[in-house]
């Protein structure tokens, strides 16, 4: 009887402490539910960060730029932009993970810095998947193959006869080690039976000047990087879209799958992602803010126009598409033994 009481007694405690402990809790997860609804509903508050991994004047940087100038109209709120390159894009998508996630940083960049330095084995200091939530895609685009126009072949079938008449004299210039231009010309060697070298440059402009001067002789870049400065004047030919469909820009051009060349859609998308930990209705309430800005007419026309197509996926579609996205560039970094340098 004696020992009964002696349990009871040491149990009453601890019972009381632990409910002591439940009333106590209780009340600070619905403090942090309002907390998170509150925030939302003042959201934004002050400025919102988009930091783009690129440096300024690239085609993301002119896009995050005016896309900012509309967004800060929709949501009442200066959008600055700040150019953090470096590392092969990772250390903007760094700084963002490593953000507080309050809604004021985002990323604003996409494949190379979530997927393809991810799947090229990069030492990264964050995780593309846990660490960055995708909030919104709104462009999908490919790239195009080109070739200078004073070295004689106009068409892809004609450029490849040329090589192979000239096993290792072909030069395909790339805008970096493991870019979706030197997978680009992996694959070419593979899937052609040619002999080719790739010459890396820092960056897609260097490469477009040094293909339109015949330094190299072929190059992979968007529509909006070559058309109007090298495409238009003559100095290069698009010969191959590196996408599902031909160009409206350029009919008359095929895609690679048509001519026999498969795997070789190097999709290109933006979108914006904010740190891990940020409250959904934020979330939400910057998607529909993004949604409303690139369904407007005149944007979405001038996102057209440089053959990319506007999507305007929800944020768990475009995880899902990130994701996959990631361990398609994976397959492909092993196939062709691409790793990062």
């Amino acid at each position: 009887m004696n020992d009964t009481r002696n349990v009871t007694r040491s149990v009453a405690p601890v019972l009381a402490m632990a409910l002591a402990a439940f009333v106590i809790a209780a009340p600070s997860q619905a403090q942090a539910q309002t907390s998170a609804q509150s925030a939302a509903s003042d959201y934004p508050a002050k400025p919102v960060r988009f930091v783009v991994s690129s440096p300024p004047g690239g085609v993301v940087d002119v896009r995050a730029r005016r896309f900012g100038l509309r967004l800060a109209e929709v949501l009442k709120q200066p959008i600055v932009v700040e150019n953090r390159p470096g590392a092969s894009t990772t250390i903007g998508a760094e700084i963002v993970a490593k953000a507080a996630p309050d809604g004021y940083t985002a990323l604003f960049g996409g494949n190379t810095e979530v997927v393809v330095a991810p799947a090229l084995g990069f030492p990264l200091r964050y995780d593309p998947v846990k660490d960055l939530i995708p909030v919104a895609q709104f462009t999908l685009g490919f790239p195009v193959m080109v070739v200078n126009a004073g070295l004689g072949p106009k068409t892809l079938p004609e450029l490849i006869a040329w090589a192979k008449a000239r096993p290792g004299e072909l030069l395909c210039g790339t805008a970096g080690h493991g870019t979706g231009s030197h997978f680009t010309c992996e694959l070419l060697q593979r899937t052609a039976g040619i002999k080719l070298r790739t010459v890396a440059y820092k960056g897609t402009s260097p490469m477009l000047l040094d293909t339109a001067s015949g330094q190299v002789h072929i190059a992979i870049a968007y529509l909006a990087e070559v058309d109007r400065q090298y495409i238009q004047p003559g100095k290069v030919i698009p010969i191959g879209v590196l996408g599902e469909r031909r160009m409206k820009r350029f009919p008359e051009v095929p895609t690679m799958t048509e001519m026999g060349h498969l795997n070789y859609e190097m999709r290109a998308w933006t979108g914006l992602f904010v740190p891990a930990g940020t409250p959904e209705p934020v979330i939400r309430k910057l998607n529909a803010a993004v949604v409303q800005v690139v369904q407007e007419p005149d944007y979405r026309a001038w996102l057209e126009a440089t053959s990319s197509d506007v999507v305007t996926p929800t944020p768990q579609e475009f995880a899902q598409f990130t994701r996959g996205e990631l361990e398609r560039w994976r397959k492909l970094s092993q196939e062709l033994g691409i790793r990062s340098e």
